[in-house]
């Protein structure tokens, strides 16, 4: 009888051992743009059994303390991911891709080339510019006009009367290579209508409600390949989180 003890000890070890970690739900993540667009701002609700959670920026971890439900990813960064943890247990990966969405080598003509028919260019629902004609007036995003000899891209509501109250603006080019723009220029830096040069990257800043920065807005960067006569050949990469000024491409 001795030996029972000691057998339901050596049961229950065994039990103990054998019994797997409790599942870790993945945390339900909103991310919203704050500071003009520079930063992102993470939030997530309480997970069940979590005693902490880790947020991955372009893989590097940072440890979020239990009870803390928030964090600010204050750099542009590819790839965040955020994760709920207990111990050495951790759940699977929320995930947001920043990427801009890249369209590559499209044209445009400027609007005094009678000749030609897209004289403008619109972001649709997944980010991609297309070439249109002005007589699609609604979805302007960006007129290709004529002035002082040379091309400036100007917004629909920058002409009497407006194609539309798209209240659309540029800055000025800081880079010629595509992917060294990162981050588009913060509000105060754009024009409605602004000259354009080859070989030049330049923010842009779509304010569909004409009202200051917001969450509504969306970001990102043109470089202009070439201007061949009234021909501009253009590379966009448009950023999908609303508000966020980052234009990381690579």
């Amino acid at each position: 009888m001795r030996y029972i003890p000691v057998l339901l000890g050596a049961l229950l070890i065994l039990v103990v051992s054998c019994t797997p970690p409790t599942t870790l739900e993945k945390p339900t993540v909103t991310a919203a743009a704050i500071d003009n667009g520079g930063q992102l701002r993470l939030t997530w609700t309480s997970v069940s059994g979590a005693t902490g959670y880790n947020v991955y920026l372009d893989g590097t971890k940072h440890t979020v303390a239990s009870g803390v439900y928030s964090y600010d990813a204050v750099t542009a960064t590819k790839v965040i991911d955020v994760t709920a943890t207990d111990g050495s247990n951790e759940s699977d990966k929320w995930t947001l891709n920043t990427l801009v969405e890249k369209t590559s080598s499209f044209v445009v003509y400027s609007r005094a080339d009678v000749g030609q028919s897209n004289h403008a260019f619109y972001f649709n629902s997944t980010g991609t510019a297309i070439p249109i004609p002005l007589d699609q007036a609604s979805l302007i995003d960006f007129i290709a006009d004529t002035t002082g000899g040379g091309i400036e891209l100007r917004s629909p509501d920058a002409y009497s009367p407006v194609y539309n109250s798209k209240d659309n603006s540029t800055a000025a080019s800081t880079v010629t290579v595509f992917d060294e723009l990162t981050q588009a220029a913060a509000p105060g830096n754009y024009l409605t209508a602004r000259a354009i040069s080859s070989n030049a990257v330049y923010s842009f800043w779509i304010d569909p409600s004409n009202n200051g920065w917001s969450t509504d807005d969306n970001f990102g960067k043109l470089k202009i390949e070439t201007i061949s006569g009234t021909a501009v050949t253009m590379t966009a990469g448009y950023q999908k989180v609303t508000g966020l000024r980052w234009t990381i491409s690579n």
